[in-house]
């Protein structure tokens, strides 16, 4: 009869009284904050190193919240291999093999960082992964992970004390302690529910289906929109934390504009790829639907629309649970703050990149570093048309027998194409496709290098030896008819265009242009 009368009660009330005593005030103020449009450093009227240490957060770990949080969880499995014997590396890091030297280092530059922090400082240990993305975390145990993708990238020792800054704001702050706090508060309302839900009456159960509608619609709430507006103050009072340390500490500040940069690139390539998968699936559809194969065209367009709903509020929750403003607004921010207090003398010290050179990519500490982020590198230094660099960094992912790697030969082709050495271009493009594990683009390369230079012929060879490799022969026939008329193996080109038009679909209209155009062109008189 207790719970009976329990179930009678408003729900929401209740619920939001729990949101209240497991501290989601606190989220709730910071969304008003953001709503509002008032920035994070607008609710700081001075340095935001100087009150700081007021907004660390407090302690989770003996707290009543987290303790009962505890009890409620079931005992897990044994954990993954920890720093400390207490907490395990996310799951798929790998420390980065013979790292000591870059650990070192950034050890270096974050003592010199913590000498600005007024306040007892912690003991930090720092982890170098294998990772080669542009990334750094912040996890529990007072530990920051550093990717072997950030040394590789950073082109001075101010980039990578801004991240180092940044990561370590978040530890002075204590907000791995607020995720726990989040974490404990989530595991005992869902608790409480699953309970309420379990105990409802058999004789009503229209009543336990609105209080489970209720219940998803506060969880969707506070999974999407109130925790992660409270993580993106997190990360918003990060930057400012991390910024003046990084000015107290006699760093360049102007580099969180190239960080900020970095991350913006990193976010539209990934918006690319999205679009690039969008689109080979409708090209997948168009093309069953063309061919006459209606069911399995009308199938997959029902699946993909049927999917659409949820891959929109998908998308949406991703966008919410952000945990950081986008790229373009964290540099907005840290711009105005650094006006409002005129920090500006900062902004123009000289760089520390002498210095970086030689601690990262001379020595041990370069033998630590992966080929693949090393290739990478060298594709960044010759976009940069810093071509003599990216040279000797070829030269060394090329020691110990790496000569004939196809990625790093793809580099060299970029490399001797900046230098206007195109015979030697084409030879590291053929020296590329004979690896088994040559990428379609090396391919692709070699095919478009030997056709622009009147090589009909061995621009065919590539696309068979592709075709060999990668089947698809169907969609590359545009492309074969086109290099057979340049070839002036007419008749041949007429077969390909009639074996086309018995596919249907799509490609048949790419062959006749191609057929058309390449025949034409053919007529033309030379200039």
């Amino acid at each position: 009869m207790q719970v009976n009368a329990a179930l009678r009660r408003p729900l929401v009330p209740a619920l939001l009284g729990l949101t209240l005593l497991a501290g989601g005030c606190k989220s709730l103020d910071t969304l008003g904050t953001e709503l509002s449009g008032k920035r994070t450093y607008e609710s700081v009227p001075a340095r935001f190193v100087e009150v700081a240490d007021q907004r660390r957060l407090p302690d989770a770990g003996g707290g009543s919240m987290a303790a009962l949080a505890a009890s409620l969880q079931k005992p897990s499995g044994a954990s993954a291999r920890s720093l400390d014997g207490r907490d395990p590396l996310p799951p798929g890091t790998r420390e980065l093999a013979g790292a000591e030297p870059l650990q070192r280092y950034a050890n270096q530059v974050l003592a010199r960082l913590l000498k600005a922090w007024p306040h007892a400082k912690p003991s930090v240990t720092i982890v170098v992964t294998n990772n080669p993305a542009y990334v750094a975390e912040a996890v529990p145990a007072s530990t920051i992970l550093i990717s072997q993708g950030v040394f590789v990238n950073s082109e001075n020792e101010d980039e990578l004390a801004f991240i180092l800054a940044h990561e370590v704001s978040h530890l002075l702050l204590n907000h791995m302690d607020a995720d726990r706090e989040h974490a404990a508060q989530k595991t005992v309302e869902d608790t409480g529910m699953g309970t309420l839900l379990s105990a409802a009456p058999r004789s009503n159960p229209e009543m336990a289906r609105n209080a489970a509608l209720i219940y998803t619609t506060y969880r969707t709430f506070q999974d999407t929109v109130a925790h992660p507006s409270w993580a993106r103050q997190q990360e918003d009072e990060a930057d400012l934390l991390g910024f003046d340390l990084l000015e107290k500490a006699g760093y360049n500040t102007n580099v969180f504009q190239v960080v900020m940069e970095r991350f913006a690139d990193d976010a539209r390539k990934q918006s690319a790829k999205a679009e690039e998968e969008r689109k080979k699936l409708e090209d997948q559809i168009n093309g069953l639907m063309a061919s006459g194969q209606y069911s399995a065209g009308i199938n997959a367009a029902f699946k993909e629309l049927s999917a659409g709903p949820s891959k929109i509020l998908g998308e949406i929750g991703k966008q919410l649970r952000v945990g950081h403003n986008s790229a373009e607004q964290r540099f907005a921010d840290l711009s105005a703050y650094a006006v409002r207090e005129q920090l500006f003398e900062s902004a123009a010290r000289d760089k520390n990149t002498v210095g970086y050179e030689k601690a990262v990519f001379q020595g041990t500490a370069l033998k630590a570093l992966s080929r693949s982020v090393l290739v990478q590198r060298a594709d960044s230094l010759i976009a940069k048309e810093r071509l003599a660099e990216a040279e000797a960094a070829l030269k060394e992912v090329a020691k110990g027998g790496f000569e004939s790697d196809p990625y790093l030969r793809i580099t060299y082709y970029r490399l001797h194409t900046k230098q206007n050495r195109p015979d030697l271009a084409v030879k590291d493009l053929e020296v590329a496709v004979k690896s088994s594990s040559a990428p379609p683009e090396a391919f692709d390369l070699l095919i478009a290098e030997q056709r622009a230079a009147g090589r009909a012929s061995q621009a065919l060879a590539a696309l068979d030896a592709k075709e060999r490799r990668f089947g698809g022969s169907e969609r590359g026939y545009p492309l074969r008819i086109r290099l057979l008329v340049e070839a002036g193996r007419m008749p041949e080109a007429g077969s390909v265009v009639e074996r086309c038009r018995a596919v249907r679909g799509p490609v048949v209209r790419e062959c006749e242009d191609a057929w058309s155009q390449a025949t034409v062109a053919s007529l033309s008189p030379p200039r």
